[in-house]
């Protein structure tokens, strides 16, 4: 790739504005502050990591999350409302319309991913497979998986065997826990910052292996699911920085979720789309050097639920000794 810091702002950039076309106007769903919903006190002394995992890996009982009053603003500029859909371990769908005009749609299924943006008057479908795209050293243009806004929406759990050193207390009472993922390209690093009362997390790091900070979430406006017994954030400021320094900013603002109650078909909703009429461009191969990388897909191929959770991602929320 003769110059990837301008095709990867080029390219991701694209996805920005097919979120931003058309959303003159959008504005985000308000939401009421209801005090049953606000997260408890779980703490009154700081808590020891086994007793922050207990909490935090409360999250295991999520099994899905439902949001129909999903905004998104990127890089700042007009938000536009959107649909959320994740189903573990690897079923994730978002999509916008607007005036009828679908502007976004990003899924994500046991065997790849995908995202659907047009240039011009051309539908295009940006894809990978899990398996490859996990054991790319260059990436230009996502540095993570589309999975790792799971994280990021705070579905986070803790392995303190993967800790590789002990908690840091910071000056304002927030608690570090830094853990080791392994993955095919080397260890990344993870940095949750928690809140020690409450035991919800406040921000997330990505680290690569070579120590460059890729991801990066801000949490916050949690509220308590008591079914679940955790407290989920509804408003997450992201960034996200790929191997040649471009960043880019999402800010996601969640009305109401759904917890653990799918209103929808897993094996349509998570299947590869329809692409008909779509150029399918392969990222993998667009980060070895193809401009084009046009690739030929199966139309919506079979989906068998549930499927085994893929190892070795900074993002797979399954625990390894």
């Amino acid at each position: 790739m003769s110059n990837p810091s301008r095709r990867s702002c080029f390219l991701l950039g694209l996805v920005w504005t097919a979120i931003l076309f058309a959303c003159t106007g959008a504005t985000c769903m308000p939401r009421k502050v209801i005090p049953d919903l606000q997260p408890p006190a779980v703490f009154s002394t700081p808590p020891s990591v086994e007793q922050l995992t207990e909490v935090l890996n409360r999250s295991n009982q999520i099994q899905s999350l439902q949001s129909n009053s999903v905004s998104i603003r990127v890089n700042n500029q007009v938000s536009v409302n959107a649909n959320l859909t994740w189903l573990r371990p690897s079923n994730f769908r978002m999509n916008a319309t607007v005036a009828g005009v679908k502007v976004v749609d990003m899924g994500s299924n046991s065997e790849l991913f995908w995202m659907t943006i047009r240039e011009g008057l051309t539908p295009v479908m940006y894809f990978a497979r899990h398996s490859e795209f996990e054991n790319l050293v260059d990436r230009p243009i996502l540095p993570v998986s589309p999975l790792w806004l799971v994280e990021a929406l705070g579905v986070v759990t803790l392995d303190p065997y993967q800790m590789i050193q002990a908690p840091v207390m910071r000056p304002d009472g927030r608690m570090e826990l830094t853990t080791t993922v392994p993955s095919p390209i080397g260890n990344f690093q993870r940095i949750l910052v928690v809140e020690p009362m409450y035991g919800i997390t406040r921000q997330v790091f990505l680290k690569d292996p070579v120590g460059r900070q890729v991801a990066v979430a801000n949490q916050s406006k949690h509220e308590y699911y008591s079914a679940v017994q955790t407290s989920l954030p509804h408003q997450i400021q992201i960034q996200l920085s790929d191997n040649h320094g471009i960043e880019h900013n999402l800010e996601v603002t969640i009305g109401s979720y759904v917890v653990n109650g799918m209103s929808n078909d897993p094996g349509t909703l998570f299947a590869f789309p329809n692409t008909y009429g779509f150029e399918s461009r392969n990222l993998v191969e667009l980060s070895q050097g193809n401009p084009k990388a046009v690739t030929p897909m199966p139309i919506a191929p079979p989906q068998t639920f549930p499927h085994a959770s893929y190892r070795g991602v900074p993002w797979d929320n399954s625990l390894s000794r």
